[in-house]
């Protein structure tokens, strides 16, 4: 038998490994010669093979078996198996050329199928799970925006139909009652002779005849600024038409405190006044405010209502007498306490010191 070149017998191999295996393999002087035995054993190789061409599928990859192929030619070493039979059997290496087989495992590409696992996309199609987005009817329950009509509750807000009882502020209209009230007597001093002791209409009790005259504080005013003894001082409307009167009226005043003496120092304004010894009046105390009534030489008072009180500060002072003899305060516009004293019938207004200097303004006499 004629030796082989070595190149001939790589190409040999390479021709080998490019047969199937029910061919025959061509001989050395161009003639066929069957498979080798070792070549049935390759078979079997290609069942193992074959098996592994399931993995195959990555037989795509097995474009790539060109370069895999020409690991072939490490079969070559093949060669060696031309030595003997036996490493031939190294040839079912080259029959794992049916690797080819294994191409047929592209057959198992049609495996490729699983495109029809693709066909789980009709799991996809669980996306119904967008019927769970139909939930979104749950999102419908937002209707309790209806909840929002409890803004109807807002239409509550009609209380301000109640802000209508302003209308009850109408009843300051009962306030414009007290425009209704009739004035009996006023002074702010203005047209009394500035520097007078003896001012128009006016009548002193108590003291001295200096201890009172017509300053200017700003505008003119009447002040008792002689002593602030404890002794009563008053100035009355014994000159005022219609005086003395009786039943229901009131006395205001701008009263301010300008010097404080020993025992209780207080600036009065005051009705029903008769003399020393008997009158209604509400003081301006260093504490506050105090209903003072004096009848037939008895005194009485009401507690002390604090508030504020500044020397050297003007307040406003309200005294009313109703038709049931019961005396109420007010300071700067609020209640400032009551006293019901016992009666005197009828008398003058008046303003008054007692242990304080005090000077007096806006002063206005007035009937319901």
């Amino acid at each position: 038998m004629r030796r082989l070149g070595l190149s001939a017998a790589v190409a040999l191999i390479v021709a080998a490994g490019c047969q199937g295996p029910d061919e025959f393999f061509r001989g050395p002087d161009g003639g066929f010669v069957p498979p080798p035995e070792g070549g049935t054993s390759g078979s079997a190789g290609a069942i193992v093979t074959g098996t592994a061409g399931t993995t195959g599928a990555a037989g795509t990859t097995g474009a790539a078996g060109s370069p895999t192929g020409s690991a072939g030619t490490t079969g070559a070493a093949g060669t060696t198996g031309a030595r003997g039979g036996t490493t031939g059997t190294a040839g079912t290496t080259g029959g794992a050329g049916r690797g080819g087989t294994t191409g047929a495992a592209g057959t198992t590409g049609s495996a490729g199928r699983g495109g029809t696992t693709g066909t789980a996309g009709t799991t996809g199609s669980a996306g119904r799970g967008g019927t769970t987005g139909s939930a979104g009817t749950t999102g419908s329950a937002g209707r309790g925006g209806t909840t929002g009509t409890a803004g109807t509750t807002g239409s509550a807000g009609r209380g301000g139909t109640t802000g209508s009882a302003g209308t009850t502020g109408g009843a300051g209209t009962t306030g414009s009652a007290g425009s209704t009230a009739t004035v009996l007597f006023s002074d702010n001093f203005d047209s009394q002779m500035a520097g007078t002791s003896t001012p128009t209409n006016w009548t002193r009790a108590g003291g001295s005849s200096g201890d009172w005259s017509i300053i200017t504080d700003g505008t003119q005013v009447l002040a008792q600024a002689g002593s602030p003894s404890s002794t009563p001082r008053f100035q009355s409307t014994t000159g005022a038409s219609g005086a003395p009167w009786s039943g229901a009226l009131s006395v205001e005043a701008r009263v301010k405190l300008t010097a404080t003496g020993s025992g209780s120092p207080a600036a009065m304004i005051c009705v029903r006044y008769t003399s020393t010894t008997n009158y209604y009046c509400v003081g301006l105390v260093p504490t506050g405010v105090q209903i003072l009534a004096v009848v037939g030489g008895a005194a009485s008072a009401s507690n002390v209502v604090t508030e504020t009180v500044t020397v050297g500060t003007f307040y406003d002072l309200k005294l009313s007498v109703d038709a049931n003899n019961v005396l109420t305060a007010t300071f700067n516009g609020a209640a400032a306490g009551t006293l019901m004293p016992a009666a005197i019938a009828n008398g003058f207004a008046a303003v008054g010191t007692t242990s304080a200097k005090a000077e007096f303004d806006s002063f206005v006499v007035t009937r319901p």
